[in-house]
């Protein structure tokens, strides 16, 4: 197992952080696209139910065809939206991991420059709280994964949480809060 580095750590964390964020677009585009198609079948359902006067099959017909092309153009607005968020969140993602990457090595030449290790002790002393803050970004990735599976609608494979990680969270924190 190699060893964890305070940017290893907070680049993980972005990671996870960025996965989330593409899971809520997931989810929204999945669920807004139901509500959608939702829609137009009610829609169409509703015309050919009903004897309306002056309104034959042609122009129930038209009216459905009418109200497909608005649904599309819906779903269309949606899935460019979508789109564009998770570009967005790549974005923001990799900004964030390069300017972690440039601050490791800015400690690092800084650190050799002046023959010290003052940098690296402050990361390793900071390293219980960063494996806590990977631990809640953990959860919050399998939360939104149930979450995303229950909006979607398919099967939710759920990863149970392990009691070792709850423990291991736990002695993180008490680590911090005695070295406080």
């Amino acid at each position: 197992m190699s060893t964890q580095t305070l940017s290893s750590v907070a680049t993980h964390v972005v990671g996870q952080y960025s996965q989330v964020g593409k899971l809520i677009v997931g989810a929204y585009r999945a669920g807004a696209q139901r509500i959608v198609s939702g829609a137009n079948t009610r829609y169409a359902a509703f015309l050919n139910s009903r004897s309306l006067p002056l309104v034959n099959e042609a122009v129930k017909a038209s009216l459905i065809d009418v109200q497909q092309q608005f649904a599309g153009l819906v779903e269309g607005g949606i899935a460019s939206g979508s789109n564009r968020a998770e570009q967005a969140i790549e974005f923001l993602a990799g900004g964030i991991n390069g300017g972690i990457q440039r601050i490791a090595a800015t400690s690092e030449r800084v650190e050799t420059a002046f023959g010290s290790t003052a940098i690296t002790t402050v990361g390793s002393l900071t390293m219980p709280a960063a494996q806590v803050s990977l631990e809640i970004a953990n959860r919050a990735v399998e939360g939104t994964k149930r979450l995303s599976a229950r909006v979607i609608g398919a099967e939710a494979e759920v990863v149970e949480v392990a009691a070792t990680a709850k423990r291991t969270v736990k002695k993180a924190v008490r680590r911090v809060k005695a070295r406080s």
